[in-house]
């Protein structure tokens, strides 16, 4: 009996362990499993952001790169800008001391000639008081082209002693050499004269240079060959495009003389300035001209209003910049 017992109570804990067994293997690879997902979870999850980095870099790399163009860019034209202003600084300068230096020598020759004015008045006075005296006919001085050799040699025929007049002549003779006074203002004049000048040729050519942009809107189409929006041919396009709505409001790049408004083939309703200088701005598709052949305009003038007459695909501006009747692009030019 006891035997039994023995062998029963042995045989039962192992066939109770054997499912606690089962029971662990099974939490085991459920834990395993769980695992296996969270690592792959996490592997997505860093490639997602590995990429993401990579794509930020490169954009951050490409970004940087245009703000370094753009900051040169700017650079330079505010160079540009800077030396125009100190050349119009520096002529502004010259123009005031030459007005400064003119003004003082003015008033300079001023005073020296009302002195000659009084100086030959009390020599005309002495000449009649001697001729008086005398029963002489000394010629009266009229004018300051006399000189204090010719009045000693024509005092000492009479024998006159002038006593202290010497000293008198000697001052008229400083006072006649001061023609030179006129010749220096004359002289500052004309220095003067051609600063003026230049710094009118300058502003006038920095007003007629067709450097404003002449609308606004979309920049639809550069200057250089590309595919023609009607045939598809390849085909050099002398200028640019500018897209807007009709209607859109068109200014004169600078100033200078309208030479052609009308209607012109392909270019449709169109308007020609010539500038100056050399060149020559195209206003091409309008639907309305304000101006006429022979008008004068100033830079930034409303000229015309966007359109799309003659051959053309939509609403837009067609735009030229010719130098000596060479087409240039006008980006280049444009500011």
């Amino acid at each position: 009996m006891n035997k039994f017992r023995d062998f029963f109570n042995r045989h039962k804990v192992t066939i109770m362990v054997i499912p606690v067994a089962e029971k662990s293997i099974r939490q085991w690879k459920f834990n395993l499993s769980i695992a296996f997902v969270i690592l792959v979870g996490l592997i997505v999850i860093n490639v997602s952001l590995l990429f993401g980095t990579v794509t930020s870099r490169v954009v951050a790399v490409n970004l940087s790169s245009e703000n370094h163009e753009l900051a040169e860019n700017l650079l330079m034209t505010q160079d540009k800008i800077n030396s125009l202003y100190n050349i119009n600084s520096n002529s502004s300068e010259e123009i005031d001391k030459l007005k400064i230096t003119l003004e003082s020598s003015a008033l300079f020759l001023k005073s020296r000639l009302d002195e000659m004015d009084k100086t030959q008045e009390y020599i005309s006075q002495l000449v009649l008081i001697f001729n008086e005296e005398t029963s002489s006919s000394l010629p009266v001085p009229t004018s300051r082209s006399f000189s204090r050799m010719d009045s000693v040699q024509t005092l000492g025929e009479t024998e006159v002693d002038v006593n202290g007049d010497d000293l008198l002549f000697m001052e008229i003779d400083a006072l006649i050499t001061n023609d030179e006074i006129a010749e220096i203002i004359s002289d500052q004049s004309e220095i003067y004269n051609e600063l003026v000048s230049k710094l009118e040729s300058q502003l006038t050519y920095l007003e007629s240079r067709p450097d404003f942009y002449p609308t606004v809107g979309r920049l639809s189409s550069k200057f250089g060959y590309r595919r023609d929006p009607i045939t598809g041919a390849s085909k050099k396009h002398n200028g640019i495009d500018i897209s807007n709505s009709v209607g859109t409001k068109i200014y004169s790049a600078g100033s200078g003389v309208v030479t052609f408004s009308g209607y012109s083939g392909a270019f449709g309703r169109v308007i020609i300035i010539d500038h100056g200088y050399g060149y020559e701005s195209v206003y091409s598709h309008c639907s309305e001209l304000l101006v006429n052949a022979g008008d004068t305009v100033s830079k930034a003038d409303l000229i015309a209003k966007m359109g799309r007459t003659g051959r053309t695909t939509g609403s837009h501006l067609h735009f030229e910049i010719r130098y000596n009747g060479t087409p240039i692009n006008p980006l280049n030019i444009l500011k």
